[in-house]
């Protein structure tokens, strides 16, 4: 997801079609105080992570930063290796019964969740992109390892909906995903799941490159992320998975937990 390059919204109303802009000046304003508070930090080793929040909330464009700190060498590696490492561990501990196996057959396609899960955490992080700015409220250095505590906005779920709504001819497509959840009910978790996500990446037309808006018309920070990331006295910045997936708010509680302790 690029960055902001002015600081407005662009909406286009459902029901007359009509194109709105809306200031962004909340946005506008965090990104300021962001760069104002940046400036006042001198130790390279927070300057250093906080490169890898900026690759997510501030400037996409950026996000080799995040490869070189997983040791990945493309976007595909990277979601792939999250979501087959730290998303099925998660999973599976909290319903046994998934399966990264899981597929379903949907009107002549076949969709694999190993597959589909992956570019769903790529379309969300991407959503992560349209925040410009985030509020770093605290940092603190231990050795080799960086605090941060900053509030992040988080991704509007109801937005994929509002995508799925845009696409008057294909109607018929997402009614028969919800009549394929409700026959499923609970009785497999893996394939709800899956149906889940396929609804909303076919609401962004299957295109990994989109995302959707966040929470709030404007600036609306929900989300606090207390996260580490180690880096050595040579720059070079790393972050395990449990800091990883608090970062891209694939899972804040147990990052936040284990980092939490520094700030009080």
């Amino acid at each position: 997801m690029p960055p902001l390059t002015n600081y407005e919204q662009t909406y286009v109303e459902s029901n007359s079609g009509k194109t709105i802009k809306m200031p962004l000046s909340r946005v506008k304003k965090a990104a300021e105080d962001l760069a104002e508070k940046k400036k006042s930090i001198t130790d390279s080793k927070v300057q250093e992570a906080l490169k890898l929040v900026d690759a997510v909330f501030v400037n996409q464009e950026n996000f080799d930063a995040l490869l070189h700190a997983t040791t990945t060498s493309n976007q595909e590696e990277f979601f792939d290796k999250l979501w087959n490492g730290y998303m099925v561990k998660m999973l599976t501990e909290s319903r046994p019964t998934f399966s990264n196996d899981a597929e379903i057959e949907f009107q002549g396609v076949t969709y694999p969740i190993k597959v589909y899960g992956p570019m769903y955490l790529k379309v969300n992080t991407n959503s992560l992109g349209k925040a410009g700015a985030y509020t770093l409220e605290d940092y603190k250095v231990d050795g080799d390892t960086v605090y941060l505590k900053f509030q992040a906005p988080k991704v509007d779920l109801y937005q994929y909906e509002v995508q799925a709504s845009y696409q008057r001819d294909n109607q018929a497509f997402f009614e028969g995903l919800i009549q394929e959840s409700q026959k499923i009910g609970q009785s497999d978790f893996s394939k709800a799941l899956l149906l889940k996500l396929i609804y909303r990446l076919a609401a962004l037309g299957f295109k990994s490159n989109l995302g959707v808006n966040l929470e709030g018309m404007d600036y609306l920070p929900r989300n606090t992320h207390y996260l580490a990331i180690k880096v050595d006295d040579k720059g070079k910045a790393t972050i395990d998975d449990v800091n990883l997936a608090n970062l891209l708010q694939i899972d804040l509680k147990t990052a936040n937990e284990a980092n939490k302790g520094k700030f009080e």
